[in-house]
């Protein structure tokens, strides 16, 4: 396809997830998700079966994000995991809420009531696909000139593939803060765009060498965040930000 419609960070965000897409035309664009669709929002698993469904109807390319990663590796070793995964500043309580809540009649124990051993058997027994679909995203995805990712790309490289699994979901300022030596456009997420830009704004970023664009929003996370969703074109720098809140929603356009 010419085009890319590419949608930032969710969280949960099932309302404002529902919203951005309608600006997404799925006969004529491929759909992009940069990770991260859980946590700290309320509604982690509808995000997340939502993109499920969309994967099956659609083109639609879905990468991790780091929240997916420590899901998976709570999973793994869940008391080692709990005190990390429950913090508030990472939110895996509302996700196991989310997950807990579709079967919550069937079961006389609250969520509160269980050990973390237990809601791992929860989770693993009732939502075998989920759990699969999480283990099978991507890491990236190729689109000539540009490079949709999580976090971002090892920025001394000039070949972008010699970034590593951790640095696709978890760079920050070793990225963002300096000119990436590898020739793509790199759109990215993880990084709330309100630490990026001066005005402390949530709008879309682009980086000073014009290589960079960061689309993490911060959502309903951040006050005055939001979920952007951004129409690239092949064989063009132009592109369009759809940005939507609770309360707007605003389009822009922009050269890079």
């Amino acid at each position: 396809m010419d085009k890319v419609f590419a949608i930032g960070d969710i969280h949960g965000s099932f309302h404002l997830l529902e919203k951005v897409l309608q600006y997404w035309k799925p006969d004529e664009e491929m759909l992009i998700f940069l990770g991260d669709y859980m946590d700290r929002g309320k509604d982690s698993l509808k995000v997340l079966r939502k993109v499920m469904e969309l994967s099956k109807d659609y083109k639609v390319i879905t990468l991790s994000g780091n929240h997916e990663q420590i899901f998976l590796n709570w999973l793994k070793k869940p008391k080692e995991m709990a005190e990390f995964y429950f913090h508030p500043k990472v939110g895996g309580a509302s996700t196991i809420q989310s997950f807990y809540s579709e079967y919550s009649s069937e079961h006389e124990q609250t969520v509160d009531e269980m050990n973390v051993e237990q809601i791992v058997e929860f989770i693993k027994t009732h939502f075998e696909d989920e759990i699969e679909f999480i283990k099978n995203l991507r890491l990236y995805y190729y689109w000539n000139p540009f490079v949709f990712v999580h976090a971002g790309i090892n920025a001394k490289v000039e070949d972008f593939l010699e970034t590593s699994t951790d640095e696709f979901l978890w760079i920050r300022e070793e990225f963002t803060k300096v000119p990436h030596k590898a020739k793509e456009y790199v759109v990215f997420g993880h990084t709330p765009t309100l630490l990026l830009n001066e005005d402390g704004s949530s709008k879309v970023w682009i980086s000073p060498c014009r290589k960079k664009i960061g689309i993490d929003g911060g959502g309903n996370i951040y006050e005055g965040g939001n979920i952007h969703g951004v129409r690239f074109h092949k064989k063009s720098t132009d592109i369009e930000i759809y940005s939507v809140n609770e309360r707007e929603s605003i389009t822009n356009y922009f050269t890079l």
